[in-house]
C-alpha cells in the first residue's frame, strides 16, 4: 500500500484504504482502554529518579550534549528546542517518563543533531512534511520499545478530535464536552487536549501526530524507508527518493548519531516489550533504574 495522506481530518489512511484517521481515532477510542499510572516521578530533583535526569542518560548513550530545563508554563508534557529539552514542571509515571525521553531524545533530537552535520542545511531546517513525520518516527519508537500504551494511543486519538473540531468551528467547551461524554476521557484530560488545540486561536499540528505514526509505521515495516534515512536530518518521506539521490552524488551523508534502540529493531521487532524482552542494551535503556 502507499502510505500516502490526503488532507487533515477526513484523509484515507492510506491509498487504497477506505478507512480515514478520523476512523481510526474513533475505533481507538471505542476499543482502548487507558492505562493509569501512578504519577511519582518529578520533572527534576536534587537526588532519586526525575524525569531531566533520565532524558540525560538517553541522550548520553547516543553521544548528544544537551541541556534539559524545567518550564513551569508548558502546556505539553516536553518540547525541544535544537538542543534543549523543555519538561513540564509536574509529575510524570514511570512509563510516562520512560516514552517522553525516547520521543524527544532518540526521536526528535537525533534527527535534529544529525541535520546540523549535513552540508545541506534543508536537513538541519527540514523538508517540507517533515514536522509530521518526524512526529511519526518519534511516535513508532515509541511504539517498538513497547511504551506506546492505551493511554497514549487514545491521547494521540483526542488530539485529531479535538483539532477537528476546532476547525469545523465548535467552541472550546463544547470540544471539551463530547470527548468527556462520548469518548470517557476525564474533564481534565479533555480540557488540556483542547488547550493544544486552540492555543494561539487554534493551530492544526496537533492534528498529524496519528496519521504521521500510520505513515511511518507503514513505511518501515514495508521497508519504504528506515530509521537512519529519516534521521539522516529532519527528514519527511515524500523527501527520500532525492535524498537518496544526494547520498550517491555525496551531498548527505550517514547519519552520525542513531540509537541504539533503533539499531536493535531488526532483533527485537515490534511488540517488544520492556519488561519481557531478553536483557540487551537496548532494553536496559527503557529501564528508569538504568538512570
Amino acid at each position: 500500500m502507499a502510505a500516502r495522506l490526503f488532507g487533515t481530518g477526513g484523509e484515507r489512511v492510506f491509498e487504497d484504504d477506505p478507512m480515514t484517521v478520523l476512523d481510526v481515532a474513533h475505533d481507538i477510542l471505542s476499543q482502548t482502554e487507558a492505562d493509569h499510572e501512578p504519577k511519582t516521578i518529578p520533572a527534576a530533583s536534587a537526588s532519586g529518579d526525575n524525569l531531566r535526569d533520565l532524558m540525560l542518560s538517553y541522550a548520553k548513550q547516543v553521544g548528544l550534549h544537551i541541556a534539559v530545563r524545567v518550564d513551569p508554563g508548558l502546556i505539553a508534557n516536553a518540547a525541544v528546542g535544537e538542543r534543549t529539552v523543555f519538561i513540564a514542571d509536574r509529575l510524570f509515571g514511570v512509563r510516562e517518563a520512560q516514552r517522553l525521553a525516547a520521543h524527544e531524545v532518540f526521536g526528535h533530537l537525533v534527527s535534529a543533531f544529525n541535520g546540523r552535520t549535513q552540508l545541506l542545511g534543508v536537513l538541519a531546517i527540514g523538508t517540507a512534511r517533515s514536522y509530521g513525520d518526524q512526529e511519526g518516527v518519534s511516535i513508532l519508537l515509541e511504539e517498538l520499545t513497547g511504551l506506546l500504551d492505551g493511554s497514549r494511543r487514545r491521547t494521540l486519538a483526542g488530539r485529531l478530535l479535538a483539532t477537528h473540531a476546532m476547525h469545523a468551528g465548535v467552541s472550546f467547551g463544547d470540544a471539551a464536552k463530547k470527548l468527556v461524554l462520548e469518548h470517557d476521557f476525564s474533564p481534565s484530560d479533555a480540557v488540556t487536549l483542547c488547550e493544544r488545540a486552540f492555543r494561539g486561536g487554534g493551530v492544526a499540528r496537533d492534528a498529524v501526530y496519528l496519521s504521521a505514526w500510520l505513515r511511518v509505521r507503514n513505511a518501515v515495516a514495508n521497508r519504504h524507508a528506515s530509521f537512519s534515512e529519516l534521521q539522516l536530518g529532519k527528514m519527511a518521506l515524500c523527501a527520500l527518493p532525492e535524498v537518496r539521490r544526494l547520498i550517491g552524488e555525496g551531498f548527505v551523508s550517514q547519519p552520525i548519531y542513531l540509537s541504539n534502540l533503533a539499531r536493535s529493531f531488526g532483533r527485537t521487532g515490534a511488540g517488544t516489550r520492556p519488561d519481557t524482552s531478553p536483557p540487551s542494551l537496548a532494553t536496559s535503556f527503557t529501564r528508569l533504574d538504568a538512570t
